[in-house]
Formats: C-alpha cells, structure tokens, sequence
C-alpha cells in the first residue's frame, strides 16, 4: 500500500496480517480526499480504528497541520507507528485504545478536530451507532467540521436512520460506502 497523493506521494505503508484491520482501498482513500478536497489543508484530522493509518497519513501528505490516530489494536498499532517513523512527531498523537475512550480522553484535553474518519470492523454494526453519536455529542469537532464514515451495504440503512437530521451525502464504490457529514 503506497500513499496516493502530496508530500509524501509514493510512500509504502506496512500493513498489519489479515483479520487485525482492513486496509482502505487506494480508490476509496482518493475518491475520499477528492471529496473533502481544500477543505484537507490546515484540517485537524482524527483517524479513527486507524490501522495502518493510511488514511491520516495521507491526510498528513495532503496539507493536514496534525492527525490523532486511534486504533485499540495492538498489533496495528504497532504497525502504525512504523508506518508513523518518517513524520516529524509533532504533526501526529496515536492513542492505541477503545475510540469511545479516546474520545473521552481527547475532550479532557481539549482537543478539536475539523475532519473525523472511522471505519469499524464492517460486522461491528453497533459501533456505527455508538461511535456517531459519542462522536457527534462531544466537544472535540470544531465548526465547519466533516465527518466520512466508511461501511459496507448492510450499515448503510442504519446509518441513514442515524443520520435523518444531518446535512450528509453518501457515495458508493462497489460494496464501499463513504457517508459524509458536514457540521456548520
């Protein structure tokens, strides 16, 4: 897995054994920042169930001024930070924990994002619902904020009932969705 796009275009990224993560697809990485576009530079950009951290580090490539990486995986994690060694240390924070505990940890600290990325294990349907709305009911989004979440075809209903009051627009690739949310 290479990075797709900016500063560090071309980079191979390690990735963790089968069944500890699911890489994101290079097409979907780039359909992903084709989407948020502009809105990447400067971003504060929170990664969350990392894994290799393909998708914050891209972000890092792209123009984000930092990156907060969460994966409760040892193993990824361990993965991560070797993927991590070629950033300067003070661009990114990995926090190798449960998210919704990472969450809790990152509002004591103050900590704000302007994009939030996650992307649970597919068959983890409950995460969807707890993470979105653990994520959504806390200070750590700073307006105008976007959130992707990535799923497959048996989330997307859910998702969609979750989201009936929010401003969001869901793209499919094969049997990937991204679902995108934009705070105001």
């Amino acid at each position: 897995m290479n990075i797709i796009g900016g500063a560090y275009k071309g980079r191979k990224l390690k990735s963790p054994p089968e069944g500890v993560a699911r890489p994101t697809l290079a097409k979907i990485r780039e359909a992903f920042f084709d989407i948020v576009g502009q809105d990447i530079q400067d971003a504060a950009f929170l990664d969350m169930y990392a894994g290799s951290g393909a998708i914050g580090i891209e972000a890092l490539s792209r123009g984000a001024r930092m990156a907060c990486f969460v994966e409760r995986s040892r193993i990824a994690a361990t993965f991560l930070t070797k993927n991590l060694a070629f950033i300067d240390s003070t661009l990114y924070e990995v926090m190798v924990m449960d998210v919704n505990r990472a969450m809790a940890q990152m509002e004591k600290k103050k900590l704000r994002f302007t994009i939030a990325y996650f992307d649970p294990p597919y068959k983890d349907v409950d995460a969807y619902d707890r993470v979105l709305n653990d994520l959504l009911g806390r200070t750590i989004l700073e307006k105008p904020w976007i959130v992707c979440i990535e799923h497959d075809r048996a989330v997307n209903g859910r998702l969609q009932e979750v989201m009936t009051d929010m401003t969001r627009k869901t793209y499919r690739y094969g049997d990937t969705y991204l679902s995108i949310i934009r705070g105001r």
